[in-house]
């Protein structure tokens, strides 16, 4: 492989694009999308400009993209790879270059196209009005002593919302994230021959090459927001309406003090069972969701009401004779002041639950839509700039502007 690059770091501007974004597995924790990946980095003058025909040399010399055959088995790149990709993906790389009348430098872009499925750690505190965040992480096989990469600042990533899949449960925001950050990289003992290797010495070579053994990443990030009606009809509505029927046992004349006894736990068994049967839906996560703190709080509340229909039962039977309670005796005003405060509990439950969504979940919701307007306008104004050919001072020192938009890649 012939190397177009000078001992040193080179510098890659990254931009990602998600062309469609398939179905979301909450349950697994991935997703399938199709993405396009560009990656521009600066070549020699000199070096590129003599290894190709002269036709290719009279386009870069007009400012115009010429297509690099082969370019990845004969010329150096930066050996990029997604590193939150689950199995094999389908991958379809071309390369191209181009003339920066700008600073007159050769740039190098690798055109990507990929297609499979990605792994993303859901945050499930706020379940069902939760927001998500879906990211393809792009990094480099070389350290970044040799490649850095850089979210492409003048040509920003982006999302296309019309081909998303799971528009009946998630809802695809606009704007879109980019992240660089570094992972370490560790050294491995493979020689076990304690007689042969100074441990202390071993340790020492460790601790200096640890800071040189890092890779630089580039994570793109788009956000859904899951359509919550259905688990709110089917989720927080039954365990309500169940709730709300333990209730109804304290209209239960005292003498029938048996039957209250029954309905309580044939409800708080009902509960347990329909609990059961949401979390299959969701993966084993150590936290509670929203919708787990609700449901737990009901049957608390079934519980208590269980506990006193037994405590009242005692009284019951301590005070009567026949577990005949007179009318308005004070074991039926007790009784009453009992219904009273659960009811009472039961509706400041409520009251702090709709607070708690409107101040936090939706909230959240709230500045993702702000970001989609700020997006939106900032889009708007590079729109203008481009059309006014107002480019900014620091424009030399970045990729070329055209896309290779003008060759299309094949069906993957």
């Amino acid at each position: 492989m012939t190397s177009l690059q000078a001992d040193k770091t080179t510098i890659v501007h990254v931009r990602l694009v998600f062309l469609r974004i398939g179905e979301i597995d909450t349950l697994n924790e991935k997703y399938q999308a199709h993405a396009w990946i560009e990656s521009r980095w600066i070549v020699p003058y000199d070096k590129l400009f003599s290894k190709i025909s002269t036709v290719d040399q009279e386009r870069l010399i007009h400012g115009r993209s010429i297509p690099l055959d082969k370019y990845d088995g004969s010329y150096w790149h930066p050996q990029l790879y997604i590193e939150n990709a689950l199995g094999d993906l389908k991958e379809q790389i071309k390369y191209s270059a181009k003339l920066n009348s700008k600073d007159h430098q050769i740039y190098i872009c690798e055109h990507r196209i990929i297609k499979g499925l990605f792994w993303e750690k859901l945050e499930l505190q706020h379940f069902p009005s939760d927001v998500q965040d879906l990211s393809i992480s792009v990094t480099s096989m070389l350290f970044h002593n040799k490649v850095t990469l850089i979210p492409d600042l003048h040509h920003p990533s982006g999302v296309n919302r019309e081909a998303f899949v799971d528009q009946q449960e998630w809802s695809l925001y606009e704007h879109i994230d980019t992240e660089q950050r570094y992972i370490n990289e560790f050294i491995f003992r493979i020689d076990h021959d304690d007689d042969d290797e100074d441990d202390e010495d071993y340790q020492q070579i460790n601790d200096k090459n640890k800071e040189d053994r890092k890779r630089s990443v580039v994570t793109v990030t788009c956000h859904v927001a899951r359509q919550s009606q259905y688990f709110f009809w089917n989720g927080f509505c039954l365990i309500f309406l169940i709730t709300l029927v333990s209730f109804c046992a304290f209209g239960l004349p005292l003498q029938s003090i048996v039957n209250r006894l029954q309905v309580a736990a044939t409800l708080l068994l009902t509960s347990i069972s329909f609990r059961w049967t949401v979390n299959k839906s969701l993966p084993t996560i150590s936290y509670l969701t929203t919708l787990d703190k609700y449901g737990i709080l009901c049957i608390f509340n079934l519980v208590m009401h269980a506990i006193w229909h037994s405590i009242i039962a005692v009284i019951i039977y301590e005070q009567t004779p026949d577990f005949r309670v007179p009318k308005n005796s004070w074991i039926e005003h007790l009784d009453r002041g009992a219904f009273g405060v659960f009811f009472g509990l039961f509706v400041v439950l409520h009251i702090a639950m709709i607070l708690w969504l409107f101040l936090v979940p939706y909230r959240h919701r709230k500045q993702m839509r702000q970001k989609d307007e700020q997006y939106r306008t900032l889009m708007l104004q590079k729109s203008k700039a481009a059309d006014n050919h107002s480019f900014p001072a620091v424009q030399k020192k970045t990729v070329y502007d055209d896309s290779y938009t003008d060759r299309d890649f094949t069906k993957i």
